[in-house]
């Protein structure tokens, strides 16, 4: 592997080619980036420059992830309060529309797909409700999930989107890549020296010195979005949702799973009905298979499968794995 200095020229090029392909990740016109951390500080660095103790954060959660958003903010000292979806993963449009009056939050946090529960929000539905009920809320997405697996059309929606560069992108781990509004840059008000989204900005925007970046890992990511691109966000798409519903199908009488009007494509949640998820995974592992346990309130109920990029295309002999667990 050639080794590139941060300040090479040709990497800066390799910053703008990956800018202006994030923009097509994350369906926007304005600024974007890769931050160095993994996609929980994507989340973390939103809370660090729009929240204080004076201000008022809603979080629409559906599992860990959402929990995990109104957590941080707790951190920060706002005043955090929280909407659930419903027990089938819906979005209570009425208690959501109640808490935007009641609370007049300053900031507005929903999670696209949460991959504790598998479940999928109707994002632009959702920022569209929230944009309109409460227009002076700023919104931030976390898009970890589906992001270079759906697409997301975020220009005018979101102020700050976030996802990591592992799942949709398929590129190592450790990079936070962002999109971040005109209207979110200006309400910026950073509690984070490394954080700070304006330093970031001037950073990749008019290569003022702010840290050294992780050089390797942003070639890597540069990339693997570039394949994305190349074969495009809806073609990926439409992968993840024919092998999620081949999934779902053959395996319907074995395992339960969200229901189909709320289930995310690219992460199935499988619940075992004859044997422990234990049991699935290590049977699972025994015949060349490494899928994650449930986590959050899912955890010791059920298995995950991620179905991001070419994943899908293993997703046959996955099933067979599993049609053969306790045979």
């Amino acid at each position: 592997m050639k080794a590139t200095s941060h300040t090479d020229p040709d990497f800066r090029k390799t910053m703008k080619r990956l800018q202006d392909a994030l923009q097509q990740v994350f369906g926007v016109s304005g600024f974007t980036a890769a931050l160095t951390g993994s996609g929980s500080w994507g989340g973390e660095v939103a809370c660090m420059n729009f929240l204080d103790p004076t201000k008022k954060a809603l979080v629409l959660s559906g599992g860990l992830f959402g929990a995990r958003l109104a957590e941080m903010a707790r951190l920060r000292g706002a005043q955090v309060h929280v909407v659930e979806l419903t027990g089938e993963g819906k979005v209570p449009w009425g208690l959501l529309g109640d808490a935007l009056h009641s609370v007049k939050p300053d900031l507005f946090f929903c999670v696209h797909v949460d991959t504790s529960t598998g479940t999928m929000v109707p994002v632009h539905e959702v920022l569209e409700f929230v944009r309109n009920a409460s227009p002076y809320t700023l919104s931030v997405v976390d898009t970890v999930a589906p992001a270079g697996n759906v697409p997301l059309h975020l220009e005018g929606l979101a102020d700050y989107a976030f996802t990591a560069s592992q799942k949709g992108l398929s590129a190592p781990a450790g990079l936070a890549p962002i999109a971040l509004s005109a209207r979110g840059l200006s309400h910026a008000r950073p509690a984070s020296w490394y954080g700070d989204l304006t330093r970031i900005w001037e950073f990749w925007e008019r290569g003022k010195y702010h840290h050294t970046p992780a050089v390797s890992l942003i070639e890597a990511l540069e990339r693997a979005t570039a394949r994305v691109l190349e074969e495009g966000i809806p073609r990926r798409e439409k992968r993840s949702k024919e092998a999620y519903a081949f999934l779902r199908e053959a395996l319907r009488g074995d395992f339960d799973f969200p229901p189909e009007e709320v289930a995310a494509p690219t992460v199935a949640v499988l619940f075992p009905k004859r044997e422990s998820p234990e049991a699935v995974l290590a049977r699972l592992e025994a015949s060349g298979f490494r899928v994650a346990p449930g986590i959050g309130p899912t955890a010791g109920k059920a298995v995950r499968v991620g179905l991001f990029g070419s994943q899908a295309e293993a997703v046959q002999d996955l099933v067979e794995a599993l049609l053969g667990v306790g045979a």
